[in-house]
């Protein structure tokens, strides 16, 4: 075997708070070289578990909250911390490490990204997309002869690639009439003409003007007796808040393909696009068991928007890569440790076929 290389691109949830040890947990599993973390919010819990595992560290600090980080067990040798507030919504990371004995090329970058989700400002977020991948392009630009990764998370769907909306949106209205979306606060106070309204009521569990509040353990019990749709402790936060108004049309919202199929069609895919135009290559993990490879959100897989893309100097290296955790022995790990899964690629960089 020629020299390997193994890169994974993770999404801690927001901060990774009182997760870190299922995280490390993970990681290990991963075994990466290069370790690309998204929604750090402090660079201690994240320098402890890189300690623990072999790892260096390099923090950027974001423009706003959920920082990201690199770790790597290969040498640095330069980093650059690009945030832009005209450019970059949060930041990108770019890190240069010294390639494994035997590659052929001597260094490798990594250029990780959180892009802006954007999903309640409509078509506004692919275009923001679109900005901030051109910047980091430019940026990989300025050393052309060493070959590189884009990773992260890019809150964007690829061309082609399917989504599983209705099963998701059904899992939000049985959480709903459950009360554990308010339990979590992803929904916000309905006004109250609108709750006394008979067709509210009917799509709902929650208690009308006067009634008591729920009772947490009931909330809790009625989580647990979902299909296998618990939401695991410390996720809640990291739930959608979506409108009051859209949840009774999501109580009447078909489901299936059909559905899929339709609502997928209105999903824009020029980020991703634009990136595949510049010659890069998407290191799609393949389907596992007819099931496509979903990154996000772990409690009901849906769509992909976690990704490693190679540089056209070292896409010919690409040989397999993995969601971990999405239908491995590390599920249930994953399941409570955030809600993406990692995303594992492996690189043979020895030009070898």
């Amino acid at each position: 075997m020629g020299p390997r290389l193994r890169v994974c691109t993770y999404n801690v949830l927001l901060g990774g708070a009182g997760r870190w040890e299922r995280l490390a947990d993970l990681l290990r599993a991963a075994d990466a070289d290069l370790v690309a973390l998204q929604e750090v919010d402090w660079p201690e819990p994240c320098r402890q578990v890189a300690d623990a595992l072999g790892y260096r560290m390099v923090f950027g600090r974001a423009n706003m909250p959920r920082h990201q980080a690199v770790l790597s067990r290969l040498p640095i040798v330069e980093q650059r911390n690009h945030r832009d507030p005209r450019t970059f919504l949060r930041n990108s990371l770019e890190v240069t490490v010294a390639a494994p004995g035997g590659a052929s090329f001597p260094r490798l970058r990594i250029h990780t990204v959180h892009l802006p989700a954007a999903f309640h400002r409509r078509g506004r977020g692919e275009p923001e997309r679109v900005r901030e991948l051109a910047a980091v392009r430019r940026h990989a630009a300025r050393a052309p002869a060493t070959p590189h990764l884009l990773v992260g998370d890019c809150n964007a769907v690829a061309p082609g690639d399917p989504v599983a909306a209705s099963a998701f949106f059904a899992r939000m209205s049985r959480w709903r009439r459950a009360g554990v979306l308010e339990a979590a606060g992803a929904i916000g106070p309905v006004p109250p003409l609108v709750e006394r309204l008979a067709r509210w009521r009917a799509a709902t569990t929650r208690p009308g003007p006067g009634a008591a509040a729920p009772d947490p353990e009931a909330v809790a019990a009625a989580a647990a007796a979902l299909d296998d749709g618990e939401l695991p402790e410390g996720l809640g936060a990291g739930l959608p808040r979506l409108p009051w108004l859209l949840h009774p049309l999501l109580e009447r919202l078909p489901r299936g393909s059909g559905t899929d199929l339709v609502l997928g069609s209105l999903v824009p895919r020029d980020a991703v696009q634009s990136v595949l135009d510049a010659g890069y290559r998407d290191c799609r993990p393949p389907a596992a068991a007819g099931r496509p490879p979903f990154t996000c959100p772990t409690y009901e897989p849906a769509v992909r928007i976690d990704y490693v893309f190679a540089s056209p100097e070292l896409a010919p290296s690409w040989r397999r890569s993995v969601v971990l955790g999405r239908h491995d022995r590390w599920s249930t790990l994953a399941r409570r440790a955030s809600d993406h899964f990692p995303v594992v690629a492996t690189f043979r960089l020895d030009g070898a076929a």
